[in-house]
């Protein structure tokens, strides 16, 4: 899963970020990959304290 989170092509990636078998580590990266963070930002596994801080600081960069 991690392999295909840096694949080439950005809808597998997207894909990839989205999963909720992604390891948390890997999700929390792409929360930082301006083109991937929307789509990790979506991933049902997210948790709940990295949640909180997103919806804090409301579209800020972190």
């Amino acid at each position: 899963m991690e392999r295909l989170s840096r694949d080439p092509d950005p809808a597998v990636r997207a894909a990839l970020a989205r999963h909720p078998n992604l390891p948390q580590p890997r999700l929390t990266e792409l929360l930082a990959d301006e083109e991937l963070a929307h789509a990790a930002a979506a991933n049902p596994a997210l948790d709940s304290e990295v949640i909180h801080r997103l919806v804090t600081m409301q579209g800020q960069r972190a």
